[in-house]
């Protein structure tokens, strides 16, 4: 009974740290073909992008381009994240940055 006990024990224990060192990915989606993703400053692909958060890891920068202009830029944190979370990366067109900043203004 007491092995029965300290086995239980030690499976419990093992699924709660297999649990809390489980990899965070995310899932970012854009509908635009031509859209370049980066992620943190790397090309990532067009289209969707998974991207696994390493261990030290707490927030990440996606920005996306067209044709060389950048036309999104957003930080997500994997915290509050549903782990496979699909993100929509919602890609105003007709837009531009002014020159004092990242404000964008209409065409």
């Amino acid at each position: 009974m007491r092995i029965r006990f300290l086995l239980l024990s030690a499976v419990g224990l093992f699924m709660l740290l297999v649990g809390c060192v489980s990899p965070t990915r995310l899932n970012f989606s854009c509908d635009d073909p031509t859209v370049d993703i980066y992620i943190d400053g790397e090309y990532a692909g067009k289209a969707l992008v998974n991207y696994v958060f390493p261990n030290s890891k707490q927030d990440v920068v996606v920005t996306c381009y067209d044709q060389g202009t950048e036309v999104y830029r957003r930080t997500f944190s994997k915290e509050g994240r549903v782990n496979n979370e699909l993100i929509d990366l919602q890609i105003q067109h007709n837009l531009q940055y002014s020159s004092g900043g990242r404000k964008a203004k209409t065409n």
